[in-house]
């Protein structure tokens, strides 16, 4: 019987990658260089907005979009001690990346249980945990799988609440909102955050986030936050930390990010081989698709 490899990461050896490392290395410039700026422009552009700021990791993109929204003490004692007053409803079944970033920003989070059909947060039962403390929703798109994110939009507009998707596995994923245009995720929330982690589908060659988001003054933010604080070169405003996508994930990632819709295509064509050959086996219970 043929064993298929839980994960591959392929095509780590492709030519057109080396190229883009080789010329990385030849330019001597690794940190805050052209291929970030190239690679943020450029991801923005596919996600659908303005802006793209690109970060050391996934957990860190959410820490900071977080903190962009003016949440959370940014200390992770307040949530422990129990003195944050900020709570975040996250869904109940994630990655424990999600959680622990609310908590590093200074924030409590509070779970919200899936839906049994799609296994994203299920937002019959948001409103419910919503109390004076809360603050913003963040949902999770898992597997790929949007979450119902106009319910989420409609609920937070009635509460007045921010929302932060989670799009670390979901790059290119598009659902269709009451207006009757597909968006993409990443897009719809008011500062988002993914992971570059090799095994997403666009991935990294090591560690990479970024946040994307509309606001202006969020972006700029975050820009400062996640390079110590920074607004100049001899200026700190900020109590920022180190988080920057390097120049060599950059450029790997400028290079898959060409390929990313078709090897999307892919692997919902493969999704929906296993969906019908696992249908009806035992109790096996699999997600329907949100996808529009």
């Amino acid at each position: 019987m043929e064993q298929i490899p839980f994960n591959t990461l392929a095509p780590v050896h492709d030519a057109s990658i080396a190229d883009a490392l080789l010329s990385v290395l030849k330019d001597n410039w690794f940190i805050l260089g052209s291929r970030l700026a190239g690679f943020e422009s450029e991801f923005a552009d596919f996600t659908g907005v303005r802006h793209c700021v690109g970060t050391g990791n996934g957990h860190d993109a959410l820490v900071l979009a977080i903190r962009a929204l003016g949440l959370g003490s940014g200390r992770l004692s307040a949530a422990v001690d129990g003195t944050a007053v900020h709570e975040v409803l996250v869904p109940a079944n994630t990655y424990v990346a999600t959680w622990l970033a609310i908590t590093n920003a200074g924030c409590v989070p509070v779970a919200v249980e899936p839906d049994p059909e799609t296994f994203n947060m299920d937002t019959r039962l948001i409103e419910e945990r919503i109390t004076s403390r809360t603050k913003a929703i963040l949902p999770v798109h898992l597997y790929g799988n949007p979450c119902d994110m106009g319910a989420i939009m409609d609920l937070a507009r009635k509460h007045n609440l921010e929302v932060i998707e989670d799009n670390a596995q979901a790059h290119g994923a598009k659902i269709r909102l009451a207006d009757g245009v597909a968006r993409t995720t990443g897009s719809i929330g008011h500062v988002n955050a993914t992971s570059f982690y090799p095994t997403k589908n666009l991935g990294a060659l090591g560690d990479g986030g970024a946040v994307t988001t509309d606001d202006h003054q969020a972006a700029a933010r975050i820009r400062e936050l996640r390079n110590y604080g920074f607004s100049s070169k001899v200026q700190c405003d900020q109590v920022g930390i180190n988080s920057r996508l390097d120049e060599l994930q950059a450029a790997v990632l400028s290079v898959k990010l060409k390929k990313l819709a078709s090897w999307n295509e892919e692997r919902v064509w493969l999704a929906r081989l296993y969906n019908e050959g696992l249908k009806g086996v035992g109790d096996l219970e699999l997600p329907k698709a949100t996808t529009g």
